[in-house]
């Protein structure tokens, strides 16, 4: 069981997911235009750091790995603590009146992600995730 204390925990990191036809394009952008450093390589998606907390990711438009929405294009995950602070997100969410919540917590395919997605009023996608390895969590904190 929790304390109060630790099912307060604030989100810890920010990151922003935008889907590129030519990851090639995005990636000249972002590491040499903008000189952001890059913190994780997947391939298929791409996440750079633009300051405590805050990150841009590139996913590719022509490999989807994943069963989870991406949307029209932008997707914003709020990386929390841990699963427990998922799921404490998930449940105050869904007794939210307005709210569209998209699926239940679960495991991303082949990520150390655990996560759900959600809707906001105008309609652009959520994740409300949290790293479940040391390793993931390092390159975020």
């Amino acid at each position: 069981m929790t304390s109060s204390t630790e099912s307060n925990r604030e989100p810890f990191a920010a990151i922003t997911f935008l889907r590129y036809e030519e990851m090639a394009v995005g990636e000249r952008f972002y590491e040499q235009t903008l000189g952001l450093p890059l913190v994780d390589d997947q391939d298929w998606a791409k996440v750079y750091r633009i300051g405590p907390g805050a990150y841009v990711g590139l996913v590719s438009a022509r490999k989807r790995p994943l069963e989870k929405p991406v949307g029209q294009g932008v997707l914003l995950s709020i990386t929390v603590p841990a699963k427990e602070d998922v799921d404490r997100r998930f449940d105050q969410l869904r007794k939210t009146p307005g709210v569209e919540i998209l699926n239940e917590p679960g495991m991303v395919e082949a990520l150390p992600v655990y996560s759900f997605f959600l809707l906001d009023p105008g309609g652009y996608h959520l994740e409300i995730q949290a790293f479940t390895t040391e390793e993931a969590i390092g390159k975020y904190s």
